[in-house]
């Protein structure tokens, strides 16, 4: 694929105003991004811009999404979760896929094998907007956890599915039920076989490195081979991916200094970014209105038949968890969420792309997945909040809320305080004028003070997390100045990497103690 350098530039600056847009005007990114996107194709603002190559999002995007979402994920969270998050991943993905299909063909007038095969390629969940959605949401932190690491695994159930579906569309023989889900059980585990192989090796290496660049570069390359590698064995690429982020985070988080370990998670977190702003905005650019209006009944069935189908993936499994093993099972409340939450993205899009152009019904089943893709994308993304705050499941700190209420008074009185010394001292106020408001607001300051010692004196969970954050602020501030004092000459540069590892290890020591890990940050072999 060739891009100038202007568009790539364009499409970059489109990218930053957006983020910056949906950040002011309080949206998930993922739907500005999309939003964005299909405003500037429809204003053909970007002219020139080629259309979403399946090749790129399979083989870069998809393995560095996964195995970044395996780097940071909370292991001990996977393992105390492992039951419904199998069992979601597989017996649920397979009757996602064939309850979709299913509701597809009779809906939207599609033959059996194509319905499935649009089933399969709408099953796939974005990830992406998946963990960016519960990262950051108050829910249980149970809740959250099995939702992040279905999330994960049943793209794997997913690609293979709909391989050996799109191979009987091609004019392969039907497979019996039992052949299928033989293949997709030999490529989930292999797929993960592969990934442990590659994840342990990379965790090898790194822990025998002493350069952080290098490190990264390891990461990077278990990252690619995992994914390759699987897919060349037919396997499951994206367990694979998954399995060695996880194993490779599992080395990082053990047995590697916390200099690198900040490195690396800052170089993925940058990665991932950048790898979501062009997915999201890609969606957008690629998306043509004329051709969904020209489906707009049929995606609007295809919308009503996923959700149907994901239902009967999310309760039937849970119902079965209910019966066999009762303390695994979910709240009904909260199953609601993975039929509610379960959004589309960039990946759909790539598989509906990349169908061969002699498929049957081609330009039918690529065009519902985008409009399903969109809907999905931009209506579920907005509604999501919501949706948790219907269920009573976004869970607000009211003495959280109480503390900022007050540390903002707290702020906004000292500012007009500072502000007032400084008319004062110009000569812009009466004396008695001056008195009067000084006086109102060291009662202010005063009394937005005394509540805060009040609250953090009742409450000293929040007011040690809230002095973990100033701690965090000020080691930033600490490693900004350090870095200034190396760049000017100031300090030899083995004095600053000794000082910012230092500092960097604090860090980490605060990141556990503020998600109530155990263990010392500074442990490993680098440490200092």
């Amino acid at each position: 694929m060739h891009l100038e350098m202007p568009l790539v530039i364009g499409l970059m600056v489109a990218a930053i105003v957006l983020a910056i847009a949906a950040k002011r005007a309080r949206l998930p990114y993922n739907v500005a991004l999309v939003v964005g996107g299909l405003v500037i194709s429809i204003g053909h603002l970007l002219p020139g811009v080629p259309p979403l190559n399946p090749e790129l999002v399979f083989l870069v995007c998809l393995p560095a999404l996964l195995f970044e979402g395996g780097i940071t994920a909370d292991l001990s969270g996977i393992r105390a979760n492992a039951v419904p998050i199998l069992l979601l991943s597989t017996l649920g993905m397979v009757l996602v896929i064939g309850a979709t299909g299913t509701a597809l063909h009779f809906t939207v007038d599609l033959p059996v094998w194509p319905a499935l095969l649009l089933g399969a390629l709408l099953s796939v969940t974005d990830t992406v907007s998946i963990l960016y959605a519960f990262r950051r949401a108050p829910v249980p932190p149970r809740l959250s956890g099995v939702i992040q690491g279905e999330s994960l695994f049943n793209d794997g159930t997913a690609l293979v599915a709909y391989a050996a579906i799109a191979s009987v569309v091609a004019g392969a023989a039907a497979p019996s039920l039992a052949t299928m889900s033989a293949r997709v059980l030999l490529a989930s585990v292999g797929g993960g076989v592969v990934g442990l192989a590659l994840g342990l090796l990379g965790g090898f290496v790194i822990r025998r490195i002493e350069d952080p660049l290098a490190e990264i570069m390891v990461t990077t390359a278990v990252a690619l081979a995992s994914f390759v590698v699987a897919e060349q064995l037919h396997l499951s690429g994206a367990i694979s991916a998954v399995v060695a982020g996880l194993a490779v985070g599992d080395t990082l988080r053990r047995e590697v200094a916390p200099q690198s370990q900040v490195a690396i998670h800052t170089f993925w977190e940058y990665a991932t970014f950048g790898v979501n702003t062009f997915l999201f905005l890609a969606v957008g650019l690629t998306t043509k209105p004329e051709t969904l209006s020209g489906y707009l009944p049929e995606t609007l069935l295809a919308v009503a038949s996923v959700f149907a189908g994901r239902a009967v993936g999310v309760y039937i499994p849970f119902l079965l968890l209910r019966w066999l093993r009762p303390t695994e099972s979910m709240p009904f409340r909260w199953q609601h969420v993975f039929v509610l939450g379960n959004i589309k993205g960039a990946l759909s899009i790539g598989l509906a792309l990349g169908l061969p152009a002699a498929t049957p019904g081609r330009e039918k089943l690529v065009a519902i997945a985008f409009g399903v893709t969109l809907v999905s994308l931009v209506g579920q993304g907005l509604m999501l909040t919501q949706v948790l705050k219907w269920l009573g499941l976004f869970q607000q700190d009211a003495v959280a809320l109480t503390m900022a209420e007050q540390r903002g008074r707290l702020i906004a009185s000292r500012a007009a305080h500072q502000e007032l010394e400084v008319l004062h001292e110009q000569g812009l106020l009466p004396r008695a004028a001056y008195d009067h408001l000084r006086s109102e607001y060291q009662v202010n300051i005063a009394r937005a003070e005394r509540e805060l010692r009040r609250l953090n004196e009742q409450h000293l969970t929040q007011g040690a997390r809230d002095l973990i954050s100033m701690r965090r602020r000020l080691i930033d501030a600490e490693r900004t100045a350090l870095q200034g004092a190396r760049r000017n000459g100031l300090i030899p540069e083995a004095t600053a990497e000794h000082m910012l590892a230092q500092l960097d290890a604090r860090t980490l020591s605060l990141e556990k103690v503020l998600h109530g890990e155990a263990g010392d940050a500074g442990h490993g072999r680098k440490a200092s």
